[in-house]
């Protein structure tokens, strides 16, 4: 008996053979892990201003449900600096959501022009899984 080649591929795509099947739900560890493996290259944006630069994480903290912790180094660091984050508010309809009341969670860092060339991030989620990934200034500078 002859399987085509259409039939041998969907057999492979179901979810049986998912290694790694889409989250629905990302305010999870799961889905979080998800959403920031797939930005990890542009998890953050630079932005230079006079002598300063702007290093925005409205990308990973807009998905900052499933979290614990967000810490950063900047160069060769290890990325053991805080960066504090809203809580996830799961008691609303969309839990990602940044309300902005409070001045400790910041969206953004100021450095001296040019004196931050990558910024690695580590993600400590809620299952206790652990992700590092390295962002670069020069393929992430905004106007």
């Amino acid at each position: 008996m002859r399987i085509s080649l259409v039939s041998a591929l969907l057999a492979f795509a179901s979810p049986a053979f998912a290694q790694d099947a889409i989250p629905t739900d990302f305010t999870t560890p799961e889905g979080a892990a998800f959403i920031h493996q797939t930005i990890k290259d542009t998890a953050l944006s630079f932005r230079q201003e006079g002598a300063e630069d702007f290093i925005y994480f409205t990308n990973v903290i807009a998905w900052r449900c499933g979290v614990v912790t967000l810490t950063y180094g900047l160069n060769a660091e290890t990325p053991s600096i805080p960066f504090p984050m809203e809580p996830c508010w799961r008691d609303l309809r969309e839990p990602n959501t940044m309300k902005m009341e409070n001045p400790a969670f910041a969206l953004f860092l100021k450095v001296p022009t040019g004196s931050v060339q990558t910024v690695t991030l580590r993600f400590l989620y809620e299952d206790g899984k652990v992700a590092d990934f390295v962002v670069e200034r020069a393929k992430n500078l905004i106007y």
